[in-house]
């Protein structure tokens, strides 16, 4: 490890881009904004790795698989840093920009061959950080915004592979950097992969994810704050309702005013509801806020503006968080408008 650690730093460019993301870091911890001359170095990482990838995906194989996995994880990592930056202080625009470039270094760096899919589960299971945060932001976006997954997945699913996936959470789980358990990325992915099958709307399939999911277990962490400890366990349980959304109107094409649906959404309501506003829980509810959107009621809509907006991030123009509120706007809109009709997909 030590030596590892001391080639990653062996060079004054290294040093040099490490500097520079500390500094940018630095800013955002202390103010949750960024300022000019920050954004100015933000926006020149970005571009360099950016830059990066792409040499990367065109440089042809080498005669060592190996070492080119090797080196596109490394790149990957690289690009993934900042990336964690870039949904902070970026827009939604800029971060998928940002997604099209590392894809194909994340390809690269997964050992089957190109003509094949990737396996989630597999990857769910194996201790490399990034491909495994890569794969959920190809997952979440794919949820949040109704575009396919850059990666062409193939995805098993079963209550018994969840399991294994919660037995090792506290040893390589991201569910402290996304908020949510990485069975659910699972699940999500299982679901798009039905979504894009013939015959996959079956009211039988979706009545046994209705019956499954209450059964994967996520793992609380008991350290900490109470109030902290209780802000996470809001998140997950608002995530098992974002799940069954996206299931009734993904897979099953249902609309808002379908009662499976509406107790859902009054479900998670009743969550946001019975926590304190504050920046944990509410920074990490954005995502699940995007699924769970189509809720019609005005008093709804006017919590889960409340909500965001306190977030400070949120408030800035150009900001992941402040493109969600206008989308939300805009899609709230359309339905009171009559000019839109509130299905997946058209959100």
């Amino acid at each position: 490890m030590r030596e590892q650690v001391i080639a990653q730093f062996s060079s004054d460019t290294t040093r040099n881009r490490t500097i520079l993301i500390a500094n940018v870091m630095d800013m955002f911890a202390k103010k949750q904004a960024i300022d000019d001359n920050s954004k100015t170095i933000l926006n020149r990482l970005v571009l360099d790795g950016q830059q990066s990838g792409v040499y990367s995906t065109v440089t042809p194989p080498s005669f060592m698989p190996d070492w080119d996995r090797q080196n596109a994880m490394h790149r990957l990592d690289s690009m993934l840093e900042i990336f964690s930056l870039q949904v902070s202080t970026q827009s939604i625009s800029a971060c998928l920009q940002s997604l099209d470039y590392a894809a194909p270094v994340f390809r690269r760096a997964c050992s089957e061959p190109p003509e094949q899919p990737v396996n989630l589960a597999n990857l769910m299971l194996q201790s490399n950080l990034d491909l495994r945060h890569f794969v959920a932001l190809d997952i979440i976006q794919s949820v949040t915004t109704g575009r396919p997954t850059y990666i062409r997945y193939e995805v098993p699913f079963s209550l018994e592979l969840c399991e294994k996936i919660y037995q090792v959470q506290d040893g390589i789980g991201l569910q402290w950097l996304h908020g949510f358990p990485d069975q659910f990325i699972l699940l999500f992915g299982w679901i798009i992969s039905l979504c894009e099958m013939p015959g996959g709307n079956n009211a039988e399939l979706i009545a046994w994810v209705e019956t499954c999911l209450p059964q994967i277990r996520i793992a609380l962490d008991e350290s900490g704050d109470p109030g902290l400890r209780i802000g996470r366990m809001v998140v997950q349980e608002c995530w098992r309702f974002a799940v069954l959304i996206f299931l009734y109107m993904a897979l099953g094409q249902a609309h808002a005013d379908d009662p499976r649906v509406i107790r859902a959404q009054k479900g998670f309501m009743r969550l946001v509801r019975g926590v304190k506003p504050g920046r944990n829980p509410d920074a990490y509810l954005f995502a699940p806020i995007i699924i769970v959107v189509a809720t019609t009621l005005a008093q709804d809509q006017d919590t889960l503006r409340q909500r965001i907006l306190g977030v400070r991030e949120c408030t800035e123009p150009g900001t992941v968080g402040n493109d969600v509120m206008l989308e939300l706007e805009d899609v709230w809109a359309r339905a009171r408008d009559q000019k839109d009709d509130p299905r997946y997909g058209r959100i």
